[in-house]
């Protein structure tokens, strides 16, 4: 049985949550230039815009939402993660497929009890940081043990 006491604690750095924003934006151009650049008839060009640009704004208030709502990300050797606020709200999280963690850079897929699901990316430095090493050390459990059958 693992110690509650080894969790992680990881805090999601405003500079990174504010440039995914704009790559997400520059994403959403992007795509936009590129659909009008296809070899399509002018409404069909002017739908998939409509519908690419839709789908970038939806991506895009989710992972505001999602960053607002937590300032701090809680994860236990059991695979039960918690977001905490700054008032210090708990909510529950799950870790949802697609999360990566390397050396020093992490992809985290978050999803909130109520469905909203946003992506958390974090850095770290395992030789200076306790935390880092610690992610490190749960993420290579077993899969039964931390993300579930869908997590990781």
């Amino acid at each position: 049985m693992s110690s509650r006491g080894f969790e992680v604690v990881l805090l999601p750095s405003s500079r990174l949550r504010r440039a995914l924003l704009a790559i997400s934006g520059v994403a959403g151009l992007s795509g936009t230039l590129l659909a009008l650049g296809l070899p399509l008839r002018p409404e069909l060009k002017v739908v998939l815009v409509c519908l690419w640009l839709f789908r970038c704004l939806l991506e895009i208030r989710s992972q505001a939402k999602g960053a607002s709502r937590i300032d701090r990300i809680r994860i236990y050797p059991t695979g039960s993660l918690e977001g905490l606020s700054r008032t210090g709200t708990v909510e529950s999280l799950t870790l949802l497929s697609g999360s990566v963690v390397m050396s020093r850079v992490a992809w985290l897929r978050l999803g909130f009890d109520d469905g909203l699901r946003y992506g958390e990316l974090l850095t770290g430095n395992p030789r200076r940081d306790e935390q880092w090493r610690r992610l490190q050390l749960i993420w290579r459990q077993p899969v039964a043990a931390f993300g579930g059958p869908e997590g990781s």
